[in-house]
C-alpha cells in the first residue's frame, strides 16, 4: 500500500506511525473527557496514566516483536529495534500497559477496576487505527487467497514478505480492524450500562481480554506472518490469545470478589 505517505527534506511521514498517533489522540482525548468516571481526581492523574500507557505500550510491544518475530541480536533485530515504520506487536502491549498502569494506580490511589474498564473501551478503538497503519505498512499481512476482496502489495518498501509481493492475499489487517471496531462499540455500551446500574468494575476489561483473545486466535488462520509458539502446534498469536482469554476469566473472578469501590 503506502508505507511512506510523503517526505519533505529529511522528514518522512510513515503511514503506520501516522495512524498510531491519530488513534492515540482520539483515544486519549476520549479517556480524558471521562474524568472522574474513569477514576481521575485531577489532571496530574490523567497525564501520569497517559505516560504509563505510552511507556508500557511501546516497551511491551517492541520487546515482544523483537524476541518473537526476529532472531535476537541479528541484523533484523537491530533494524527493527530502531525503526519508525515497523517493529511493534500489540500482543506485547497487553503485558506492558497493564503493568505500568497498575503501578501508577497503586502509587496515586486511582481505582484500578474503574480505570481499566475505561481502558477496555479505548484500547480496541485505538487498535482499529493501529491496524489501518499496519495495512498501509504491509505488516501483519494475510495469507495468499483467491477471494474477491483480496489485496495485492507491490511496493518493495512494504513489510509484506518478499515472496508475497504481487500475490493476492487476505486483508487480515482490515479483518482485525473491523472486529476491534465491533468490540469497542459493544464494550462502550456495556460500560455505560454498568455505570448506570452501579455494578462492580472489571466486567468491561475482562470482556475485552476474552473478546480480543477469541478474535486473535481465530484470525491467525488468515495471517501470513505467523510464527510458531513452540507447543501444541499453536502460533504465537494463538498462544497469546488463549492467554488473554484466561486472563479475562481471571479478571472476572477477581471482579466477583471485589467491592464496588475497587
Amino acid at each position: 500500500m503506502h508505507p511512506l505517505l510523503f517526505s519533505i527534506g529529511p522528514f518522512h511521514l510513515y503511514g503506520y506511525g501516522a495512524m498510531i498517533v491519530l488513534g492515540g489522540l482520539l483515544s486519549l482525548g476520549w479517556l480524558r473527557s471521562r474524568g472522574a468516571r474513569a477514576g481521575f481526581r485531577n489532571p496530574d492523574d490523567f497525564w501520569l496514566i497517559v505516560d504509563a500507557i505510552l511507556l508500557g505500550g511501546f516497551l511491551g510491544g517492541r520487546l515482544f516483536y523483537l524476541f518473537v518475530y526476529t532472531r535476537p541480536f541479528s541484523a533484523d533485530f537491530w533494524d527493527s529495534a530502531f525503526s519508525a515504520s515497523h517493529g511493534f506487536s500489540v500482543l506485547g502491549a497487553f503485558a506492558g500497559v497493564p503493568l505500568c498502569v497498575w503501578g501508577v494506580c497503586r502509587w496515586r490511589g486511582i481505582p484500578v477496576g474503574k480505570l481499566f474498564d475505561n481502558i477496555g473501551v479505548v484500547a480496541p478503538f485505538w487498535h482499529v487505527f493501529g491496524r489501518f497503519g499496519c495495512f498501509l505498512a504491509g505488516c501483519c499481512h494475510g495469507r495468499p487467497t483467491s477471494v474477491p476482496w483480496a489485496v495485492v502489495f507491490r511496493d518493495p518498501k512494504s513489510q509484506v514478505r518478499p515472496d508475497l509481493l504481487g500475490v493476492p492475499i487476505h486483508p487480515a489487517q482490515l479483518y482485525e480492524a473491523f472486529g476491534n471496531a465491533l468490540i469497542a462499540l459493544a464494550l462502550y455500551r456495556l460500560l455505560l450500562k454498568t455505570e448506570a446500574e452501579g455494578r462492580r468494575p472489571g466486567l468491561v476489561i475482562g470482556a475485552y481480554f476474552i473478546a480480543y483473545g477469541l478474535e486473535r486466535t481465530f484470525l491467525e488462520f488468515y495471517r501470513g506472518d505467523t510464527v510458531p509458539a513452540g507447543f501444541l502446534s499453536l502460533t504465537a498469536g494463538q498462544a497469546t490469545g488463549l492467554g488473554l482469554m484466561a486472563g479475562g476469566a481471571a479478571v472476572l473472578f477477581w471482579r466477583s470478589r471485589c467491592s464496588p469501590s475497587c
